[in-house]
């Protein structure tokens, strides 16, 4: 060994004739083991620059290391950043930029080659009176002396194409509860404003824009700067919601009035990690997968319901071993794609929802706890799909029901008076023995979404400024710090789409052109009728 370090050094000691034997021993100690055993008696040239050039000029190599990883974790604290707020905004585009690519944007409906369809249920009567209803005897009356406003964080077209037939549905002007939509405009995408605008201008006596002004492209917070207005109470509807039961608007402005403690009514959220694990226990999750195969299996068509589509065959199903929680894969909770447009197929064994990606990823909570559970269920598609899979099959089987949990709630009298606005107060009591609050489930000051939404304005106008996060300022931050909690009315039960990291993957399956195909047949007009913007997807 000593004979090979000394014809190592050999070549070096010939360049440089002031050589530190001491540092040159030590890098050649930190030569490959394998070069060593090969006899390799030359240095590379990547060290000789080293040795000649940086060690010679008596160059620090410990500070450039340093500096080098200063330099990357500087690159991935900008890059967190930037990515956090990539989730915050994703409806926003940079003028000049152009739209992301989202895979699964095709539809399974029969549209011709030059995209025109007809909806095969244009004959429908438009209403829900399939659907069994909690409202009071007589019907759900609007409370007097109460404007009621729906505010949609507006930033995609898809979805709010038929989400205006809901709104549409509980305009008060059609019986509904409300007398204003305004759409918060959170978007500069071409098409999308376009389409908002034209939307718009064929329903001006109700619907209206609010532009983002200083808040476009920015957070949320700053968008609620207008919402203030007294006796007024806001309902907040994300984009991306897709389903509405009819009592959902009415029920939850009627919690808001016969409850007027909680600083927030939030509405019982179907894809979302804290009220989907709840369904998941009271039975209102089924044992949905992924379609198996690697192509279409069914013809296109408008459909929504489950039972039209085959069943999952046992043989698909896998061999898991449940009792080793830990070892559960990834590509359980996070399948890939298997072909665009694809469905969710239900199992016949009920014991096969342990085997889904809800009952494998409640599994894997259990072993790592229930903040990896809950943020599996945000991140997860798969989740996302199962979620929205089982609610069309409760709708079909007309078992909203299924959904209900929690109780009535007695406040504190002296936190009431303490903490309770006047006004709330006083239309509580002009509203007495009336529906409302018949079942709520107090978040207890934990994270919940802000996809749909009542609050008082006097409230909002309290709590501002709102936080560039405005779902945690209005759902922990502000209850919190007024001393009045956040709630969910279990029976206003509402449907929604997706978050941020499972949009690409809800997108590929068949979902959105099943919605559309409910509001089709269950909610919209006949003159109202919704058609897709896509090309149908390869192979139907």
């Amino acid at each position: 060994m000593g004979e090979l370090r000394a014809a190592a050094a050999e070549p070096s000691a010939r360049h440089s004739s002031g050589w530190d034997e001491e540092r040159s021993d030590f890098h050649r100690a930190q030569q490959p083991r394998a070069l060593k055993a090969m006899g390799v008696g030359h240095e590379w040239w990547w060290l000789r620059y080293v040795n000649h050039h940086l060690l010679r000029r008596k160059f620090d190599l410990r500070r450039v290391i340093i500096a080098v990883i200063a330099i990357v974790c500087l690159f991935m604290l900008v890059f967190e950043i930037t990515h956090h707020e990539l989730y915050r905004l994703a409806p926003f585009q940079q003028p000049g930029s152009e739209a992301l690519s989202v895979p699964g944007q095709c539809t399974t409906w029969p549209v011709g080659a030059d995209g025109a369809y007809t909806p095969i249920h244009s004959h429908r009567n438009g209403t829900t009176a399939g659907l069994k209803s909690l409202a009071p005897k007589g019907g759900w009356k609007k409370p007097a002396g109460i404007k009621i406003v729906a505010l949609v964080f507006y930033g995609r077209k898809r979805t709010v194409d038929f989400l205006d037939c809901y709104l549409l549905q509980n305009l008060a002007a059609n019986g509904g509860y409300l007398d204003e939509i305004r759409f918060m405009v959170h978007t500069n995408k071409e098409e999308d404003v376009e389409y908002l605008k034209d939307l718009v201008s064929k329903r001006e006596e109700h619907y209206h824009i609010v532009d983002g002004g200083a808040c476009e492209g920015s957070s949320y917070g700053c968008i609620w700067d207008s919402i203030v207005e007294d006796d007024t109470i806001y309902v907040k509807i994300d984009d991306d919601i897709i389903f509405i039961h009819p009592d959902a608007i009415p029920q939850l402005v009627n919690t808001r009035i016969a409850s007027p403690h909680p600083f927030a009514v939030s509405a019982n959220l179907v894809n979302s990690p804290l009220t989907g694990y709840e369904h998941f226990h009271v039975g209102a999750i089924h044992a949905f997968r992924p379609d198996p195969s690697d192509t279409p299996t069914h013809a296109a068509a408008e459909s929504w319901r489950p039972s039209q589509k085959s069943r999952l065959a046992a043989s698909s199903v896998p061999d898991i071993d449940l009792s080793k929680a830990g070892r559960i894969p990834d590509r359980e909770i996070f399948p890939a794609r298997s072909y665009f447009g694809h469905p969710f197929l239900l199992s016949d064994d009920p014991f096969d929802l342990m085997k889904s990606p809800m009952g494998l990823n409640h599994l894997r909570g259990g072993d790592k706890g229930v903040e990896a559970m809950y943020e599996g269920a945000w991140k997860s598609w798969a989740i996302a799909a199962q979620q929205q899979y089982s609610l069309l099959q409760n709708l079909e089987d007309d078992a909203v029901a299924r959904y209900f949990f929690g109780s009535p709630m007695a406040f504190p009298l002296r936190g009431i008076r303490a903490n309770t606005s006047a006004v709330a107060l006083k239309h509580q009591q002009a509203h007495a023995g009336g529906p409302g609050a018949e079942q709520l489930y107090n978040t207890q000051y934990k994270r919940y979404n802000l996809n749909f939404v009542a609050l008082w304005g006097h409230d909002v106008k309290a709590a501002l400024p709102i936080a560039e996060d405005d779902e945690q300022d209005l759902t922990v931050t502000a209850p919190r710090r007024a001393r009045r909690p956040f709630v969910i009315d279990t029976r206003a039960v509402v449907g929604h789409l997706s978050f941020y990291p499972q949009h690409e993957g809800v997108r590929e399956t068949d979902l959105l052109d099943r919605w559309r195909a409910f509001a089709n047949e269950m909610v919209c007009s006949p003159r109202n009728q919704k058609t897709p913007f896509d090309a149908r997807c390869p192979g139907f």
